[in-house]
Order: structure tokens, then sequence, then C-alpha cells
């Protein structure tokens, strides 16, 4: 299965899935690299997008990076806003959970030049 999938054709429509946001592997480390480079840290992109943990503000920001939780819908139309980029472009590349693994991820991280997150 192909990890990009058009919203309108994944199989959940439960209200309670749609605020979980799965994003392809390959968008996904790109819209974080956008979004540490603009913050300037993982941490201050996690204070950004309102993760207030003291110690590790950017550690549910790395979970989701990783692909290892989904983007909560509140926190993702958050980071749209800060990105300065329309929440619909990104939900373009929203796909099923299957879809997001350890390899793709590392992929995109590696092609990112990211490898310094590697898991």
């Amino acid at each position: 299965m192909s990890e990009n999938n058009v919203m309108g054709e994944l199989p959940w429509t439960n209200s309670k899935q749609d605020d979980k946001v799965w994003l392809a592997s390959s968008f996904r480390v790109v819209l974080f690299k956008t979004g540490i480079e603009k913050a300037g840290s993982v941490n201050q992109l996690g204070r950004e997008l309102g993760y207030r943990s003291r110690v590790h503000p950017g550690w549910s920001v790395r979970q989701i990076m990783l692909g290892k939780q989904p983007f909560p819908l509140d926190r993702l139309k958050v980071f749209a806003e800060y990105l300065d980029m329309p929440l619909d472009e990104i939900l373009r590349h929203r796909t099923m959970p299957t879809a997001v693994t350890l390899a793709s991820t590392k992929k995109a991280l590696i092609d990112s030049g990211m490898h310094y997150h590697l898991p």
C-alpha cells in the first residue's frame, strides 16, 4: 500500500480517529525539519506547539516526527499556522497508521539530512 493516501479514501470515519492524524513519512519529516529550523530547536518547536513540559517540551514533537504517535489535530492546526501553511495542504498527506513504518521514517530522515534523529 502506498504511504500517501487522499484523506477521502481513508477507511475510518469516526470522530475519535479524525482528531488523530498520521502523515506520510516523507512529508512529515520535511514538515518537522522546516518547523525545527524556524523554531531553532526541537524543544522550542514543542513550546510553539503548546507542549509545556519543563524538562523536555520537544518529547512529543520527536515522537510524532518519528511516527511513533499520531499528530493531534488541534496541534496540527497550530503547526500549520506556525509554518504559514494551509491545513488542507498538510492533510493531503494523511495516511493510514499501518503505512507509517520504521523503514519509511528512517529513509525520510536520511533523505532530509536529519540522520541525527534516527531512532
